[in-house]
């Protein structure tokens, strides 16, 4: 690709408009894809590799024109969110609402996030077949991440300077999805760098690499070196092939209201334009494919029959399969956020960009001459991240008292009253196996990171408390209803406090705190040093999506409250599978993005081989 960021950005600002908005081309396909992002865009082009199969993605939202969404120092994904999506008051967390950030655009959450390539640590997916999924290991997942990858080293010079670290032998080289390291540093990161070793926070080769993420990283990206600009999957899995593929078709601005079943074989979906309006069908020869994402793919599955049985009956809907499990398990990342006054700051930083005129345009001008800028960062967000593990977080000692305390702590009263068995027993499963992971010195349970301005945040990773997905009516265009359930298990505060003290600890080293002069400012300060003032700051202002949900279709068995099975199968149906990340048993240690990719790289292969496509 040899086109300059100036002729990519100005080819992006209107969207492409289908031929036939609102009505499939074609009266069947062989697989219909509900939903267009990460998963359904990938699945589509690995699909009609062979010509001779037709492929309808069905997306809820729109081409993304580009501004904002291609060039990282622009980010502003808001036109492209879904509108109206709320929590439930979190009961743990003083009663709050929040507003739940989830992509809807063609590219999905590839298209609108802040465009992190963060595997996850290879004792989670070892520990998803050890749950009763054959074959989805970690061995499996890094091959299949690799094929998705095309990885772009840094200028050696610059990573030197500037701690950047990789494996190559952990790297894809071929695949369609660009990934590489911003070419800007901040100059605070070495002053947060340093500060990290001095509290015992190393140096982490590659946390892509499945062995050691806790530590300090650059954060790799999916950043196309040869344009400067987001690889998202519409980039790399739709714009990169459409030309030449007729029977790869795709219908934006349309919802998919529900599966069609002749029995329990899934044969079709019935959709309809997202703004409202008339109902069609198109139908599937082979499979219908739902990718919706965490929020919506129960939604959808609900809205056909799939799920809890009570919940469908509620409503008048015939249950075609009754899976407890459908909905339950939600999960997401926490965010909980320190502010800070440096009397002594260094700039540039990120607010000197942003409110800098000078300085952002000449970093602009850099950035359209293709030279070193801040511009290849995503605006808002420093790429120098520190993993912690929870050993790593407080004194031997104290780390045994605390997980015995949390393993007396009953399962059960971590989840709604009425929990299924089979979802409480998959729960206890789960339990079992992040309790292992929370003894591995390897495994990041945290990231602390800081914005080089005035915030430090703990990013918490591995949460026990789980949520709920659950429709509310009839409407396929109604929101459905997000009962996050954040922090209702008491360990998730305990470890944000202990994160909270870590970093106060970084935060307090002398290359901030000295060098920088880093005050705390409220709800922080001296004030607020024991565990019980820390706890009612979080409650307060923790925040509880960074828009990584997840798990709330779960690749389980079925006695474990799973939906679907190790091919990605749902329970109970024929002809009906999920491809986005709500099959993830528990969170990573890491983001999304990656681990979807390769996940869908493995389930196309598995989808080829049963079809001899």
């Amino acid at each position: 690709m040899s086109r300059n960021n100036a002729q990519r950005w100005s080819e992006r600002q209107a969207p492409y408009i289908p031929s036939l908005k609102c009505k499939a081309q074609e009266e069947s396909y062989d697989f219909v894809i509900a939903g267009g992002g990460i998963a359904g865009l990938t699945l589509a082009d690995r699909l009609t590799e062979n010509p001779a199969i037709k492929v309808l993605v069905i997306e809820a939202g729109p081409f993304d024109g580009g501004a904002g969404i291609d060039v990282p120092g622009e980010w502003d994904p808001t036109p492209y969110l879904w509108p109206g999506l709320t929590t439930e008051p979190l009961t743990a967390l003083n009663n709050r609402s929040e507003n739940v950030v989830c992509g809807r655009v063609v590219g999905g959450g590839s298209t609108a996030n802040a465009m992190n390539w963060l595997r996850g640590h290879s004792a989670d997916f070892d520990a998803f077949e050890a749950l009763g999924n054959p074959g989805w290991n970690w061995e499996s997942i890094l091959e299949y991440s690799k094929k998705s990858e095309n990885f772009t080293a840094p200028d050696a010079d610059f990573a030197a300077a500037n701690g950047i670290h990789f494996d190559l032998s952990a790297r894809g080289t071929e695949g369609p999805v660009q990934t590489s390291f911003a070419n800007y540093y901040y100059p605070g990161n070495t002053n947060f760098r340093d500060a990290a070793a001095s509290v015992g926070i190393p140096v982490v080769d590659d946390p892509n690499d499945g062995t050691f993420n806790s530590g300090v990283y650059w954060l790799t990206t999916v950043l196309d070196q040869q344009t400067l600009t987001r690889c998202s999957a519409r980039v790399a899995h739709y714009d990169r092939v459409i030309d030449g593929r007729p029977n790869y078709h795709i219908l934006t601005d349309t919802t998919v209201s529900k599966v069609l079943f002749n029995g329990t074989t899934a044969v079709g979906v019935e959709y309809l334009p997202s703004a409202g309006g008339n109902t069609s069908t198109v139908l599937a020869s082979k499979e219908v494919i739902v990718a919706a994402g965490a929020l919506h793919t129960p939604q959808l599955l609900q809205l056909s029959g799939i799920g809890p049985k009570k919940l469908l009956e509620n409503l008048g809907i015939p249950v075609v399969s009754d899976l407890p499990g459908v909905g339950s398990n939600l999960q997401d990342q926490t965010t909980f956020n320190i502010p800070y006054n440096f009397t002594n700051p260094i700039t540039p930083n990120v607010d000197y960009f942003i409110t800098n005129t000078t300085y952002n345009a000449e970093q602009r001008a850099l950035y359209d001459a293709h030279q070193p800028s801040a511009y290849t960062m995503v605006q808002h967000v420093n790429p120098l991240f520190a993993g912690v593990s929870l050993p790593d977080a407080l004194p031997a000692a104290d780390f045994t008292a605390l997980l015995e305390s949390a393993l007396a702590h009953p399962a059960a009263s971590s989840l709604p009253a009425d929990t299924d068995p089979t979802v409480l027993a998959g729960y206890k499963a789960q339990r079992a196996a992040i309790f292992q992971q929370f003894n591995n010195t390897k495994l990041a349970v945290s990231i602390l990171s800081w914005d080089t301005f005035s915030t430090a945040s703990v990013f918490h990773m591995k949460p026990l408390s789980r949520g709920t997905v659950a429709i509310s009516s009839l409407n396929p265009l109604a929101p459905p209803t997000i009962d996050y359930r954040s922090a209702t298990d008491p360990l998730d505060i305990d470890i944000n406090v202990l994160m909270a003290r870590k970093l106060r600890q970084l935060m307090a080293a002398p290359s901030m705190a000295g060098a920088l002069g880093a005050v705390e400012l409220a709800p922080f300060g001296e004030d607020v040093q024991s565990d019980a003032e820390i706890i009612a700051v979080a409650r307060e202002t923790m925040s509880v999506s960074n828009a990584h949900q997840c798990c709330t279709a779960p690749m389980l068995p079925r006695e474990l409250g799973g939906v679907v099975d190790a091919q990605r199968k749902v329970y109970g149906v024929k002809a009906l599978r999920t491809g986005d990340v709500s099959y993830l048993p528990f969170s990573l240690s890491g983001a999304p993005t990656a681990a979807t990719y390769a996940s869908v790289e493995k389930l196309a292969d598995m989808i080829k081989e049963e079809w001899d496509i």
